[in-house]
C-alpha cells in the first residue's frame, strides 16, 4: 500500500489491487487505506462509491455482465437482459447491466469476469451463465508461435469473443504452421476471419470456427485453397479497397505485441523525425496537417498543443483520454489492441513537441484486453529505447503510465478523467482555467483521444502536406467511421471525409441486418454529432 502512496494519484490503482486479490474491498480496509493515503475515511470511502466498479461486498460468484447500451439494444439486448435476469436468479453468480463492453458490431454482447462473448442469444446466455458458475476455464490465449506457413489470428477482442482462441489453439495443431496473432482488419460481420500468406498476397477466410480447421486444411488452407469461406484477397476485398487507412495503416498486418515488426512496418520513423525538428516545427507541422481532436469536440491539435508549449513552467503531461464509453464506439479499442505501439509514438512526439516528460493513458476498466496489450508495449518500447531516460539516444526523457478507470461514464469528459487519474472522485471541473493551463496535478497538460494521437506518427512521417491533402473543406485527413447496431455488415472503417452516410449504411454496411428498410441512422454515438 505504501508504493501505491508514494505512487502521483495512486489511489485508483491501489483500490483495484486490492479488489483484485479479494474480490471486493472489504470495509474493514478502508482505515488502513486512509491512513497509508493520509486522507480521511470518508474521503476514502467516498472514492469508492463513486467508482460502479468497485464493491464492499463479498460478490456472490462470477460476475456476468450484460450489455444495455443501444448498439447491442439494436441486435436484442433486451431479450438477452431479460433472460440473463431470470437464469442467474438465486444462483452463485452475479448479473448485472453494463452500458458498452466496446463489441458494438457483433452484439449483443456479454462479459464474465472480463472475458467478452459476441451475437449472444437468449438461448446461450444460459450456457454463458452455466458455463460461468461451474467455473469453466476459458480457451487459453495462443501466441504468436510455430515456424512454417505463416497465417494470421485476430488476438482482437471483438474476434476472440467470436470463437478466435478456439481457432488458433485447433490451427497450433497443425504441422508446419506460423501463427501470428495480429489485430482485426475491422469487418466484424466475418469474425473470427484468418488470413493465410501466400505468393499472391494474404489470402482471406471467415467467418471461421474451430470445427472449420480440419476441413480448410484439408481444402488445401496452407496454400490458400478454394473452400466455401474463401473470401479471396484480402486487399480485394471491397471493404478493404474503399478505405484510406492512415491511422489503421498496420492494424491487421502486424503482430501488435511485437515492436520488431512495428518497426518493420514504418513505426517510430515519425518519432525519429520529429527528433530532428524543434518542438517548434513539430507542433507547426501538425497544425499545418489540420489535424482536429478525434473525440467529438473537434478542436484544433495543434492549437491545443501549441497552448501548452507555451505555457510556462517546468512540469508538463500529455494524457491520452481512452475512457471510450458511448454506445456503438469501439475504434479505440481496436486501435489500442492492433497498434499500440503507435499510440505511444504519438504520445511520445506530443511530449517532445511541448515539453512533457510523462504521459498518462487512461483506458476503461471494461478494455481487459488493450490494457493488457499497452502495458507489455509500454515494457517493449522502454527496453527498445523508444520510451525512458534516453528517447532514441536524443537526450530527451518520455515515460508512459496506463491507468484504470473503474466504471464511471462521466470520466470520460476530460477535466473529471483527470480527476480519477489524481485519485479523486471523478466530478466535472469548471473551466476556466482549461487543462492546458491547469491540467493534472495542476500542470499545463494536453488532452488528446486515441485516435488523435494515433495519426500523430503518420502525419510526421509522411507530411502534413500529405494528410491534409484528404478531406474536404476544414475536415482534412480521414475520419474512422464505426458502424453498429442493426446493421448487416458492422465494422470500421477509415477514409477521407467525403464520403456519405448513404455509401457508409447502405453500400459497406449492407443496410439493416433484419433485411428492413433504414428508418433512422444515430450519428455520432447517443449524444450526437
Amino acid at each position: 500500500m505504501r508504493s501505491f502512496a508514494s505512487t502521483p494519484g495512486g489511489l485508483l490503482p491501489a483500490l483495484h489491487a486490492v479488489q483484485h486479490a479479494a474480490g471486493y474491498i472489504d470495509r474493514a480496509l478502508i482505515p488502513t487505506i486512509a491512513e497509508a493515503f493520509n486522507q480521511t475515511v470518508s474521503e476514502i470511502h467516498g472514492v469508492i462509491t463513486f467508482y460502479k466498479d468497485f464493491r464492499t461486498d463479498k460478490p456472490a460468484g462470477p460476475i456476468v455482465q450484460v450489455c444495455r447500451a443501444e448498439a447491442c439494444q439494436a441486435r436484442g439486448g433486451r431479450e438477452v437482459w431479460e433472460r440473463a435476469q431470470r437464469t442467474g436468479a438465486g444462483k452463485a453468480v452475479v448479473v448485472e447491466e453494463v452500458f458498452c463492453l466496446g463489441n458494438c458490431a457483433t452484439g449483443p454482447a456479454v462479459s464474465v469476469d472480463g472475458r467478452l462473448h459476441g451475437a449472444v442469444t437468449p438461448k446461450t446466455i444460459d450456457t454463458i451463465i452455466g458455463d460461468a458458475i461451474a467455473r469453466k476455464a476459458p480457451t487459453p490465449t495462443v501466441a504468436s508461435s510455430g515456424v512454417g506457413v505463416t497465417i494470421y489470428v485476430p488476438r482482437d477482442a471483438a474476434a476472440v469473443a467470436a470463437g478466435a482462441n478456439d481457432v488458433a489453439n485447433e490451427l497450433s495443431r497443425v504441422e508446419g504452421v506460423r501463427i501470428v496473432r495480429n489485430g482485426s482488419r475491422g469487418m466484424l460481420w466475418l469474425e473470427p476471419m484468418i488470413e493465410v500468406d501466400t505468393p499472391q498476397g494474404r489470402i482471406a477466410y471467415g467467418p471461421v470456427s474451430a470445427k472449420d480447421v480440419k476441413g480448410l486444411v484439408k481444402s488445401g488452407l496452407l496454400n490458400g485453397g478454394e473452400h466455401k469461406l474463401r473470401l479471396g484477397r484480402t486487399e480485394d476485398l471491397e471493404w478493404m479497397k474503399r478505405q484510406q487507412r492512415i491511422t489503421y495503416q498496420r492494424v491487421g498486418i502486424v503482430d501488435p505485441r511485437s515492436s520488431e515488426d512495428y518497426e518493420a512496418h514504418r513505426g517510430i520513423a515519425g518519432l525519429r523525425r520529429a527528433l530532428g525538428m524543434t518542438p517548434a516545427q513539430v507542433v507547426q507541422e501538425v497544425t499545418d496537417s489540420g489535424l482536429r481532436g478525434r473525440g467529438g469536440a473537434a478542436f484544433p491539435t495543434g492549437i491545443k498543443w501549441k497552448t501548452v508549449l507555451d505555457a510556462p513552467g517546468p512540469q508538463k503531461y500529455i494524457v491520452c483520454n481512452a475512457d471510450e464509453g458511448d454506445s456503438g464506439t469501439f475504434a479505440d479499442r481496436m486501435l489500442m489492441e492492433g497498434d499500440p505501439f503507435m499510440l505511444l509514438e504519438g504520445m511520445t512526439i506530443a511530449g517532445y513537441a511541448v515539453g512533457a516528460s510523462e504521459g498518462y493513458i487512461y483506458v476503461r476498466s471494461e478494455y481487459p484486453e488493450a490494457i493488457e496489450a499497452l502495458n507489455e508495449a509500454v515494457v517493449a518500447a522502454t527496453a527498445r529505447g523508444w520510451l525512458g531516460d534516453n528517447v532514441l539516444g536524443s537526450g530527451f526523457a518520455f515515460r508512459i503510465h496506463v491507468r484504470v478507470g473503474a466504471g464511471a461514464y462521466i470520466c470520460g469528459e476530460e477535466t473529471a478523467l483527470l480527476e480519477s487519474l489524481e485519485g479523486k472522485r471523478g466530478v466535472v471541473r469548471a473551466k476556466p482555467p482549461l487543462p492546458a493551463l491547469v491540467g493534472l496535478f495542476g500542470k499545463p497538460t494536453v488532452v488528446n483521444n486515441v485516435i488523435s494521437l494515433g495519426t500523430v506518427p503518420a502525419i510526421l512521417a509522411d507530411g502534413a502536406q500529405a494528410y491534409a491533402a484528404l478531406g474536404v473543406g476544414r475536415s482534412r485527413g480521414t475520419q474512422v467511421f464505426q458502424i453498429a447496431g442493426n446493421v448487416a455488415r458492422g465494422g470500421i472503417l477509415e477514409t477521407a471525409f467525403g464520403i456519405t452516410l448513404s455509401e457508409i449504411v447502405n453500400d459497406l454496411g449492407g443496410g439493416t441486418a433484419n433485411g428492413r428498410p433504414v428508418r433512422a441512422v444515430q450519428v455520432g454515438g447517443p449524444l450526437g454529432a
